[in-house]
């Protein structure tokens, strides 16, 4: 799902009804085919109930937490509204500030402007100097008497784990569980189970030890020492094997083994619909940080539907143990993998066919 950004200029109006039926949920549903659970009845009771202006849905990936704020945005009838990838609205924010000289207030005029509606796809708080800026954002937003809809894959209780610096972000969860409406989505189906590889993420493959003729099959060369290029997406350096419009090719080392952000994928992403990530190792082995900035990595390729072959000595299933260093993100990330068709060579898995990604 692409998300959306909206915004003009409108006076907001500050009637306390919620305008969005009950209704709208159930056609929707109808028309993809499926019954509303449990959980999604009781997340649609809390969007569309009058004294709930901000709703927090949090539970395991797949669902339906996207789809529930796609369709109450798609319906809420005014038009001045923001939807926005946390990582994406973080990026901007930071931007902002600095081009406001750190005064929040203007960096969200222009952010958000008069918006009645913000919606933040796949809220998550891992870095603390972010938590310092969500306590001063929520609070922001909440004396702006904007309706919050925020997505999650973690209860507010979950939030920056870290736990050098949880307890002083404990106020913060406070606030949240204070201001919105908890609400779980916790049913046993994972939705995104069932694609089917028709297009963008998850037309993509994730490919383990893969040998040469499968590569050209499917019209991979490997790029030459003259391909190679230094990007500046967001500013830092960054390495890349090959970077056309068509393709855009990494080594994991060079992608999430240096120090790099979401704002650089969501850079790349934007002009970029086909990459190759290739010599993906044993998350377990590489260490936090590199095993986190591939999570977010893949979080963004996901969010912008772009479509990938990942490279790797392991199967998807086996990147990452439950504890380790990507324990926080590991429903999510194999979640989202688990959407890619899988190719491998099981007759001989050696360093070569690790690295003879070819176009």
């Amino acid at each position: 799902m692409r998300l959306r950004r909206r915004r003009n200029r409108m006076s907001p109006n500050t009637a306390s009804s919620n305008p969005v039926p009950r209704t709208v949920f159930e056609d929707a549903s109808r028309s993809r085919g499926f019954v509303l659970d449990p959980a999604q009845h009781d997340a649609v009771e809390q969007l569309c109930h009058p004294e709930r202006p901000n709703v927090y849905l949090w539970g395991p990936p797949g669902r339906g937490k996207s789809w529930l704020a796609d369709v109450y945005f798609s319906a809420y009838p005014r038009r001045n509204k923001l939807r926005v990838h946390f990582h994406e609205f973080f990026r901007d924010l930071h931007v902002e500030l600095r081009r406001h000289r750190f005064d929040l207030d203007a960096a969200l005029d222009h952010l958000i402007g008069r918006a009645e509606l913000v919606c933040f796809d796949e809220f998550h708080v891992h870095d603390p100097a972010d938590g310092t800026f969500v306590a001063r954002l929520f609070l922001a937003l909440l004396a702006r008497r904007t309706r919050l809809v925020l997505t999650s894959n973690y209860p507010p209780r979950d939030l920056l784990p870290n736990p050098l610096f949880h307890d002083g972000f404990v106020p913060t969860i406070e606030l949240v569980e204070r201001s919105a409406t908890i609400v779980a989505l916790d049913g046993p189906r994972d939705h995104r189970l069932g694609s089917d590889h028709a297009k963008g993420f998850a037309s993509g493959i994730w490919a383990v030890s893969p040998s040469d003729p499968q590569l050209r099959r499917l019209g991979l060369e490997r790029p030459a020492p003259v391909e190679h290029r230094v990007l500046r997406p967001a500013g830092r350096p960054l390495r890349a094997l090959r970077a056309e419009k068509d393709c855009l090719w990494f080594d994991f080392r060079d992608l999430c083994g240096h120090p790099t952000a979401p704002a650089d994928y969501l850079a790349l992403a934007a002009d970029h619909l086909f990459w190759v990530v290739d010599k993906i190792p044993d998350l377990t082995t590489v260490g936090r940080e590199p095993a986190q900035r591939f999570a977010n990595l893949v979080d963004v390729l996901h969010d912008r539907d772009v479509r990938v072959v990942f490279v790797s000595e392991v199967a998807a299933s086996e990147l990452a143990a439950a504890v380790g260093p990507v324990a926080h993100d590991i429903g999510r990330l194999r979640s989202r993998l688990a959407q890619l068709r899988t190719i491998q060579d099981t007759s001989a898995r050696t360093d070569a066919g690790r690295s003879r990604v070819r176009r």
